[in-house]
């Protein structure tokens, strides 16, 4: 038994290094990569996430085409939530309020409770700050994503609902004479939503919660180091 569980550990170790080597680094290298700038006055170095600066700079531009929708539709939202403008017997398996409970039960332990409390570790509380900025800039992306996703969803004979961006992308971009360039956009989210389903998604916030968890039931460790 010991020596099984010795070659289980080699092969788990085996494969995360070269899902790391091979998958991961090449994508960090790719997206994540630092924009630097010097301080003249300290000469010290600035690095600046291009991905930061990217979604930032997105965030802008759909806040001015939209004309502060962020803002002006807020009220409009919050009546859409409560049903003001739901008729008996509309389509759906769920009601408006519980879809966006469905999508906030998958976001917010990474974003608003482990990312938070990570962001302000790092960069004390003025990152609360630039917190609430990005995120009522980003009211608008996602108002983009969600009215794409909407416009280009596909329903099946069955009932069946189909959509999201690799959708949009798809036959967004087809529309505009960039059918090649929407399918590659189309498969790298599809992949890189499978990859973030696994790193990022719901398996962290189990693994926060069990961490949690075990320090509170000590027995819980001692049972898992058997």
């Amino acid at each position: 038994p010991a020596a099984s569980d010795a070659d289980s550990t080699s092969v788990f170790a085996l494969l995360e290094g070269g899902f790391e080597k091979w998958f991961v680094s090449p994508i960090e290298q790719l997206i994540f990569f630092d924009l630097v700038f010097w301080d003249n006055a300290t000469g010290d170095a600035i690095q600046l996430p291009i991905v930061v600066v990217w979604l930032v700079l997105g965030a802008l531009f759909f806040t001015f085409r939209f004309q502060f929708v962020n803002f002006r539709g807020f009220r409009h939202g919050i009546d859409c939530v409560r049903g003001r403008y739901t008729e008996p017997g509309d389509p759906g398996g769920i009601s408006h309020f519980q879809a966006p409970s469905a999508a906030l039960s998958a976001t917010v332990g990474l974003g608003n409770i482990a990312g938070v409390a990570f962001a302000v570790g790092i960069g004390g509380p003025g990152a609360v700050f630039w917190m609430v900025v990005s995120g009522t800039l980003g009211m608008t992306s996602k108002f983009a994503e969600c009215t794409l996703g909407q416009k280009y969803r596909m329903v099946g004979a069955d009932g069946h609902v189909i959509g999201g961006p690799m959708i949009y992308l798809r036959d967004g971009l087809t529309e505009l004479g960039l059918p090649q360039l929407g399918k590659v956009l189309s498969v790298i989210f599809a992949v890189m939503c499978i990859g973030g389903s696994f790193g990022g998604g719901n398996m962290f916030q189990a693994n926060q919660s069990y961490v949690i968890v075990a320090e509170q039931l000590p027995f819980i460790n001692a049972a898992n180091n058997q």
